[in-house]
Parts: structure tokens; C-alpha cells; sequence
């Protein structure tokens, strides 16, 4: 199925690619997607949300003359139930479902099965993808999943397909009256992808970025080996300015941002790549420019044929590198310097316009000028999100034509939250995103007068964040944690091609206890498998990876790594206020080889006279239901557990949460899953001075906090984001209350009725 479904994939990608005519296009792509998955009835229903109705805009099975004629309302019929609820339907005999609707001269009425999937782009519902069979059984999993998939890349060509359609209309989404007009044009406004969310209001800045290969022609040399002993000085030269690049980077930004100029150096050390181009020079006689050059435009088409969207979009990467070294290479041959220098801006407060921004660039440019971005060009992956998120800057990508309608010095806005960009808005406009700005500003400060988290009664908690990089610890203060509860080491190696080493891992550990102070540090060591994979490491394929060679379960096969990390980790935290955390333990056979392999590694530091932390606690995730068959064994051996709410609600309930057919993300609600974790804090209790933290979803969930606080587990740790909104309810409820409120939502039989049941708790005290 899967052969099949990459084989439907490239010819939907040929039809997107070479089909300017959106009607004719979705024609095309039912017909493909019907024949390529082997059912009777393909269909797309677009939501034509001024006139609130479903259309019928394209369909191969169905009548041809229904295309376009086939209107419903979102409360009618299956296909609107599908779009209401966001929600697969996948029925036989759809003719005796109470919803069922139908329509005359369809043809429907023969088919006896009904797949229904919703197309959504990111929380906006743009339509229902049917299919349907004359046999009467339900559609097969595996075609049920491809439509899935099919969908979200439906959405965005919808998406698409609607800028360009605006585009074409003049982009003028809304013009702007008379009286409040700006004086340079009309104000247009234009959709695109949020690359970061938040508001920049500033003036435009076009940045051109030339693509120097564009200017470089058919040349030849008149000393070979001159331009030879020249590329191979500017590769040297070029490494350097990496490193410095990336040196700049993680001063800047964070270790996993900072990466971005590991794989540049990758590709200076790739030896394939570098021959290619030095064989230019010396077998053709081509300027070391020109080799370049054709070297790059090589690999470029190599990367355009890899399937996998992650590995095509290297190809920015590759440019970036190969546009340095011929600057270098253009540099000395005319005797200029090659220093980095910053690129200059025509002011601050500027909203930054590109086509296309290479991390070097970034790196380059004024940031703390630039209050957003706007880019014409953008990809699964792209470096404008990494970096827009890592220096929180709003940011919008994929705005078609952008440059061409701006002007520098036009008053510009970008709107991360609703991926809108507004070009010469008038002044209601721009007072309106003023005074939203003020009031997130005021409701921050409110919000962040006084950091404690005590109920009405004096219960106190504890909240801490979750991180994954370096920057976010800045986060710690600004929103008030009290530590740091998770910080997941994982992106550490996935971000790499090569695995880290002791020293790579120190000086990055070294730099999250630097920041954070004195407060707590729980660092949980590598959890990777199930859905989480690093190539490198070779994990090797598994039927069922969610139950297989994942977590502390890996890390014990892989010895020599898990030892690499303790080592670093314990090296670095000297002189921090060090939690060691395992991921995915299953029983107590597991938490001794721990121990063992802890005491190795303290043998071996104290015997190189290494300093290292020798006082830090141990804890452990609680995600596998064994567990809550040992709780007290366990706490005899650990410092701490923390319950990763996620996972050990998929394994208790047999409910994948990466397959949403079947996850329900409310099942931490349900009374079964309350009556253990009131059990779990009971006995934690009994052992003094250990504790029991909440580090999954169920942390941050306002409707689990008085249920939480009932149990008796005070510590919570969540995105720093979601602290300060938690911290103004804990103010507001009482232990007392919310004990009440535990054993009444236990008694109850289902997680809608516990939610319900919080819902008009809240409502009857203004909460």
C-alpha cells in the first residue's frame, strides 16, 4: 500500500505542478486519488463560507452534473457531519444513518459504503474529502489512512489556490475608506503560513539577498592550478567563517538552531562534493567560480529528486554554504577582505520582506531591528521558522508576490495568529493591532505581579517548565517557572547527522545550568523509538515501535550512548541543582541496571579526577501501567516519578495518541485514570521527602488542575506559556474544593462527564 501510495502522491504532485487551472485540477485529482486507491466514488465538498454551505466542487463516480450543483448546509447530511465534527466517518449503508441526506441526480444512491474526511489547514475547516463503494463494507484501514494523509496535502493546495486566486483579483482582500486612507495606496491584505506565531507592526524593509550564481557565465581558466590552490584556500577560509557563523549562532540563539551551520560544514567535508568541483577545474578548465556553480546546480537536482520533503529542503543549506565559498573564492581574486560584516538596515522597528533568507544571513543581520518577517518562499522546514522561533519574531511565509507589492518604507503588519500580512493598513487598522498588543503587554504584567502559586487555603504548588532548547530558558523568568521540570535531551541528536560527543553534549549542558541559575534542572535522558527516530543511531524498523526498543530499553542496548550522556550531563551539572530522569521504565529490574551503570560512570570520573555532580536525585517516568503495580518498591529506589499523562494514558486505554480515529486527548479524565492517580499520590505520601510531579498534556489542562490539586500532587511542570494562565487559577480554588471535586468526578463514567462536571464548577464560581 504504501508503493501505491507514494506511486498516487507524485502523479498528484505532477497535476498541482502543471495544472494552472484550480477546477480542472481538482477534476484531475479525484480521478487520479479514486483510480490510484481503487474505489468507486471520489469526491471534494469546499466550504463556501459566505454563503455557510458545502459545495460539491469536484467528483469522479458521481454524476458530472451535480459537480457545482450540490449544496448542503454544515448541519446536513454525513458530509456535513464530517465537516462539523472534524471528525472521520468511515460507515456502511450510509442510507440508514440518521444524518444521512439525499441528493437527486447524484447517482449516490447505489453505493453502499461512505468514507468521510475532513480537510483542515491548520484550525480552519476548508471541506470534506468522500469516498464510496458499491460494496456494503466499510472502507479498509489502509485506504481509510491514505485518504487522511491526502487531505492535509488537499488543504494546502486549497490554501494555495486561494492566495492566487486573490492575487489575481489584486490581492485587495479589503480596501481601506476614504478617510482613514493611507496616502502611499490601499491597504491589501494577504494570506500566508505562519512560520511564528505574534504581532509585528513596523516599517518594510526589502532585503535582496542576490543569487550570485545567477551572474556567473561560462568561463574557463588560464592557470589551472592557480584556481585550484585558490578553491582550496577558500574552503579553508570558509570553514572558518563557518564555525564563527555558528559560534555567532549559539551565543544567539540555541544548540539546536545553532546546528543549522553543522550540516554546513557537512557539506565542506563532503568529499564527493568538493572533488566534483575540483575536477571542474582540472579535467574541463573551468574558473573555480564557475565549478562551483556547476557543482551546486548538480546536487540541486539530486536533492529535487528525493521524495522526502525533509532531505529536498537541505538544498537551502547547500546553497547558503556554496554561495559563501564563491564569495570567498571572488573575494581573493580581486584582494578584498572576506570578514563577515553585519548587514545593515534602513532603521529599527522594521518588518524584514524577503524572497528567500539564508541562515547565514540571519545570522548576519541586526535582529533586534526586526520585529517581523514576511517571505515569499517557504517549506515544510524552512530556516525562516527555526530561527523566527528561536529569536521570537512574528513571522509569515509563503506570501506569494510580496516583494513586489511592498514598497520599503510602507507601514506593514504581520499577524502570526491569523498568518495575515497587511500592507499599507489604515489607521484603524493599525490602532486596532496596537491595542491588542497592549492589552497582551497589560494582561502579562497582571498576570506576572506575583509568582507564587497558593490555593485560597494555602496549598502550595510548584510550577516548572518544559524546554527543549537553550533559548526557551529565558522563558523561566519571564513567566514565572520554578525550574526547569523536563528538559528533553532527544532534539539534541535528532537534529544532528552524526552523533554528539561527551564534550559536544557538555558544553551544551553546561550552558542550560549557566542560565537557569540555581533553580531545579530534571534533564531526562534520550527518549527515542516509537515515534521519535534518529537515522544514525540505526534503531531498526519494528512492526509495533510504540511497544518496542524505546526509551530507557534502548538506551540500556546502546550502552556505550547512554554512558556518553551520563557522563556529560553529570560532568556539566558540577555545580547545578541536578534531577536525572528515565524515560519509559517498566520494572524494577530496569532501574537497577540504572544504578549500576551510574556507579560506573562515578568510578570512572573520580579515577580521570573529573568534578561532577555527586548529589543529585534520581526519578523516573511512570508511562507503563507495570508500574502502578510496584509503586511502592519503586519509591524505595527512586527520588522522585513523574507521569508522563501521554503515554501512560495510550498504553492503559490501548489508544494510540498518534492516530486520531482512536485518541481521545480527554482520556486523562476518565474516573479510572483519576482513581489512580489519587492512588499514586497516596502512596508517594507515605515516603518522606519524595514526590510525584505531572509533566504530560493533563498539566496544562485547566479542566485536570482541581482534580490534580484534589489528588495532592503539587508539582506540575508544562510549557512556560500555559504557567502564568494555571497559576491565576490555582489562586482561585481551595484544596478543600477541589478534594470535593476528585471524589465526586471519580464516581462519575466518563471523561465528558468530568469535564462537564469542572466545566459548571468554574461557571458557578467565575472562575
Amino acid at each position: 500500500m504504501l508503493k501505491k501510495l507514494l506511486n498516487i502522491f507524485q502523479k498528484l504532485s505532477e497535476i498541482i505542478s502543471n495544472t494552472s487551472d484550480y477546477e480542472a485540477m481538482l477534476t484531475k485529482f479525484v480521478k487520479v486519488f479514486a483510480e490510484g486507491i481503487d474505489v468507486d466514488v471520489c469526491s471534494i465538498y469546499l466550504y463556501d463560507k459566505k454563503n455557510d454551505m458545502l459545495v460539491l466542487r469536484a467528483s469522479h463516480g458521481l454524476n458530472p452534473e451535480s459537480v457545482d450543483n450540490v449544496f448542503m448546509k454544515p448541519s446536513e447530511g454525513l458530509t456535513g457531519l464530517c465537516f462539523t465534527s472534524e471528525k472521520m466517518i468511515n460507515i456502511i449503508n450510509p442510507d440508514r444513518h440518521p444524518q444521512f441526506k439525499y441528493f437527486v441526480n447524484t447517482g449516490e444512491e447505489k453505493y453502499r459504503s461512505y468514507l468521510g474526511v475532513p480537510i483542515i489547514a491548520g484550525k480552519e475547516k476548508l471541506g470534506v474529502i468522500a469516498v464510496q463503494s458499491l460494496q456494503p463494507k466499510k472502507i479498509r484501514k489502509p485506504v481509510a489512512d491514505s485518504v487522511n494523509t491526502i487531505s492535509s496535502q488537499l488543504a494546502n493546495v486549497i490554501v494555495d489556490a486561494t492566495v492566487i486566486s486573490t492575487l489575481s483579483s489584486n490581492i485587495l482582500v479589503r480596501k481601506s475608506g476614504t478617510k482613514a486612507a493611507n496616502p502611499l495606496g490601499e491597504m491589501i491584505t494577504i494570506k500566508g503560513k505562519a512560520a511564528n506565531i505574534g504581532i509585528g507592526i513596523g516599517k518594510a524593509c526589502i532585503f535582496d539577498n542576490e543569487n550570485s550564481f545567477e551572474g556567473i557565465l561560462h568561463t574557463q581558466t588560464d592557470n589551472r592550478e592557480g584556481d585550484l590552490k585558490l578553491l582550496e584556500k577558500a574552503i579553508r577560509i570558509t570553514k572558518s567563517k563557518t564555525l564563527t557563523l555558528e559560534q555567532k549562532a549559539l551565543n544567539l540563539i540555541s544548540e539546536a538552531d545553532a546546528s543549522i551551520f553543522c550540516a554546513h560544514l557537512l557539506f565542506l567535508e563532503d568529499k564527493y562534493l568538493i572533488n566534483k568541483i575540483k575536477e571542474e577545474i582540472t579535467q574541463n578548465g573551468h574558473t573555480a567560480e564557475y565549478s562551483i556553480k556547476l557543482a551546486f546546480e548538480e546536487y540541486r537536482e539530486r536533492f529535487s529528486a528525493i521524495e522526502d520533503s525533509v532531505f529536498r529542503e537541505k538544498i537551502m543549506d547547500l546553497k547558503d554554504v556554496m554561495l559563501r565559498l564563491l564569495n570567498v573564492v571572488r573575494n581573493l581574486k580581486s584582494g578584498t577582505p572576506t570578514d563577515e560584516n553585519i548587514l545593515e538596515l534602513n532603521s529599527s522597528r522594521i518588518i524584514l520582506v524577503v524572497k528567500e533568507i539564508l541562515p547565514s544571513d540571519f545570522i548576519r543581520l541586526p535582529v533586534d531591528d526586526i520585529c517581523g518577517i514576511v517571505c515569499e518562499k517557504g517549506g515544510v522546514i524552512d530556516h525562516v521558522a527555526v530561527l523566527a522561533k528561536a529569536l521570537n519574531i512574528p513571522a509569515v511565509r509563503g506570501v506569494r508576490n510580496i516583494t513586489k507589492l511592498v514598497r520599503n518604507n510602507d507601514a506593514i503588519i504581520v499577524d502570526g495568529h491569523s498568518e495575515l500580512v497587511y500592507i499599507r493598513p489604515d489607521n484603524d487598522v493599525i490602532n486596532n493591532f496596537k491595542n491588542i498588543l497592549k492589552s497582551q503587554r497589560d494582561e502579562h504584567e497582571e498576570l506576572n505581579r506575583d509568582f507564587t502559586s497558593c490555593t485560597k487555603d494555602g496549598c502550595r504548588l510548584t510550577l516548572k517548565a518544559n524546554i527543549a532548547l537553550i533559548s526557551e530558558i529565558s522563558l523561566l523568568k519571564k513567566y514565572g517557572a520554578e525550574g526547569i521540570g523536563l528538559y528533553r535531551t532527544e532534539f539534541l541528536y535528532m537534529i544532528r547527522d552524526h552523533e554528539p560527543t561527551e564534550e559536544d553534549l557538555i558544553n551544551i549542558f553546561k550552558k542550560v545550568f549557566e542560565k537557569a541559575g540555581s533553580c531545579d534542572i530534571t534533564i531526562r535522558v534520550l527518549d527515542i523509538g516509537g515515534d521519535k527516530k534518529v537515522p544514525y543511531l540505526n534503531a531498526g524498523k519494528e512492526d509495533n515501535p510504540a511497544l518496542g526498543n524505546r526509551g530507557i530499553r534502548f538506551l540500556l542496548s546502546n550502552r556505550a550512548l547512554f554512558k556518553t550522556q551520563l557522563r556529560a550531563i553529570l560532568r556539566a551539572g558540577v555545580n547545578g541543582n541536578l534531577k536525572l530522569l528515565f524515560p519509559m521504565v517498566s520494572n524494577l529490574h530496569e532501574i537497577d541496571r540504572i544504578y549500576e551503570i551510574l556507579n560506573d560512570i562515578e568510578t570512572e570520573l573520580q579515577f580521570q579526577n573529573y568534578d561532577y555532580a555527586e548529589y543529585y536525585q534520581v526519578g523516573i517516568m511512570v508511562e507503563v501501567p507495570s508500574l502502578l503495580f510496584e509503586t511502592k518498591p519503586i519509591l524505595e529506589k527512586v527520588d522522585f516519578i513523574s507521569l508522563g499523562t501521554n503515554d501512560l494514558v495510550q498504553y492503559l486505554f490501548a489508544s494510540d495518541r498518534t492516530n486520531e480515529s482512536v485518541y481521545n486527548k480527554n482520556l486523562y479524565l476518565t474516573p479510572l485514570f483519576l482513581k489512580i492517580l489519587k492512588n499514586l499520590a497516596g502512596v508517594t505520601c507515605e515516603f518522606k521527602g519524595k514526590k510525584i510531579s505531572i509533566c504530560g498534556e493533563m498539566a496544562c489542562d485547566i479542566y485536570a488542575l482541581p482534580l490534580l490539586v484534589g489528588a495532592g500532587i503539587t508539582d506540575l511542570s508544562m510549557a512556560p506559556r500555559f504557567i502564568p494562565r494555571i497559576r491565576k487559577i490555582i489562586k482561585q480554588l481551595s484544596y478543600e474544593e477541589c478534594t470535593g471535586i476528585l471524589d465526586k468526578c471519580i464516581e462519575l463514567s466518563s471523561p465528558d462527564e468530568v469535564y462537564k462536571y469542572v466545566e459548571e464548577f468554574y461557571k458557578k464560581n467565575r472562575i
